[in-house]
């Protein structure tokens, strides 16, 4: 929990105790307040919690170990498209609009022998 969320939390706390009168019906418009206040913030911990578990099942879903030859016959295959060479099979698109890709170039790599790998697989 962030400092600020702490003492926010720290500080409702503190007001709640430092009143010992009891609770009467005249504090049960105060306590259906804090019941959706705590209600709500559970359901948004909640939907966090979930979207991280997406985010890691995505995450982990799209790793896949690639052999080191694997990059280095990708890396082979780019550079002959980077080249002009026809024959490789690849068509390499600039991105960001600045006609270059080589800060991409280890994603590419592995994109590509991925895609490799699965060639092999289906032949």
């Amino acid at each position: 929990m962030g400092d600020s969320k702490k003492d926010a939390v720290d500080s409702l706390l503190e007001f709640i105790l430092a009143d010992d009168t009891p609770v009467g019906p005249e504090d049960a418009e105060s306590l259906l307040l804090l019941q959706k206040a705590t209600d709500d913030a559970e359901a948004r911990l909640a939907k966090a919690r979930l979207q991280r578990a997406r985010e890691g099942v995505f995450a982990a879903s799209m790793k896949q170990s690639v052999a080191p030859q694997g990059i280095e016959n990708a890396r082979k295959l780019y550079d002959r498209a980077k080249a002009g060479d026809l024959t490789a099979g690849l068509t390499l698109a600039a991105r960001f609009g600045d006609g270059s890709m080589d800060g991409d170039l280890d994603a590419i790599l592995e994109d590509l022998a991925e895609l490799e790998a699965d060639d092999d697989e289906e032949n």
